[in-house]
């Protein structure tokens, strides 16, 4: 098909690229209409205090529409906003780019980890997007799906803006069914069950279940435990709504945090072995149904066991 030969590699290998001035441009969404300029960063990007953004917006680090912003301006939906952060080192991530499927519509990848696909947080040559505008210079990057930095698995990005389009209306109603595995430490009370429970921000962008939340949304996740060890289990788990870190968040209400997730579990920071993997996907795209489905890492080997590795 002509296609730009892919970056690949069978070996894990971390890249850390050297320190540089990193500058970030994004668009207020709806969920942040209304903020005021400093409470938008605190809460979109709390790695860093509300005083030290201050401290960047004053500097004049911070454009709004062009515009160096000023402590409690009120941002609006569709805004812009160009960050320049200063001289960053940023954490070591996989890179590597391989390919499950593609056609003139899509490209899916086998996403490694740790690697976020977009920009964020400390991260900005090593993400996704960034690593495909130099490997296929000539094509946008469009991932249609969100998945964290730590998770592994199937993730599609559209090859052109209709695909891209069309895609995202499948995802936003629920049409795209996608199954994950997960390592969790603790063994569930029911083999199967489903967990029900809306989420909402509890503080700066953390989600959680329960009093006290804000901006409560419906969501639901099926769940079916697969087997287990004395320590952990391995979950098959269907998410029936889109929302942020849900999987992370209903297993982590049970008792039942992820393997190595350093927000909602007991993150090991010295370990890249983690327990969240987008195993299947079934969606379609114009006139083509897809079926796709990818092993987890080789590390899920020790919690699964020879029997149900060779099943999947």
């Amino acid at each position: 098909m002509g296609d730009p030969p892919m970056v690949t590699s069978n070996n894990l290998s971390l890249h850390q690229p050297p320190a540089s001035q990193q500058i970030y441009k994004s668009t207020i969404s709806p969920e942040f209409h209304g903020f005021a300029v400093e409470q938008y960063f605190s809460s979109r990007f709390p790695y860093q205090s509300r005083e030290t953004w201050l401290a960047q917006i004053l500097n004049g680090d911070i454009m709004v529409n062009g515009n160096k912003a000023r402590p409690g301006a009120i941002l609006r939906e569709g805004d812009r906003i160009i960050t320049h952060a200063g001289v960053r080192q940023e954490p070591p991530a996989d890179r590597r780019l391989n390919v499950v499927y593609q056609d003139r519509h899509i490209r899916v990848f086998n996403k490694p980890a740790p690697i976020p696909v977009h920009p964020s947080g400390r991260y900005f040559q090593n993400s996704m997007t960034e690593v495909l505008k130099k490997a296929i210079p000539e094509e946008i990057p469009r991932p249609v799906q969100r998945l964290d930095a730590t998770t592994t698995g199937l993730i599609v990005f559209a090859r052109t803006r209709q695909a891209a389009s069309f895609l995202m209306k499948e995802f936003q109603n629920h049409r795209i069914q996608k199954e994950y595995l997960v390592v969790v430490k603790g063994k569930p009370e029911k083999d199967k069950f489903t967990l029900t429970a809306p989420i909402g921000v509890v503080a700066g962008a953390q989600r959680g279940v329960g009093k006290g939340i804000r901006n409560a949304k419906p969501a639901v996740t099926q769940v079916e435990r697969l087997t287990s060890t004395h320590t952990h289990s391995v979950l098959k788990v269907t998410p029936l709504s889109g929302r942020t870190n849900q999987i992370r968040v209903h297993l982590s209400s049970q008792g039942l945090p992820i393997l190595n997730d350093d927000v909602y579990g007991e993150g090991d920071s010295g370990s890249f072995e983690y327990g969240l993997h987008a195993w299947k996907l079934r969606f379609q795209c114009f006139d083509r149904y897809l079926e796709l489905k990818v092993p987890p890492p080789p590390h899920f080997q020790s919690y699964l066991g020879d029997r149900h590795m060779e099943r999947l």
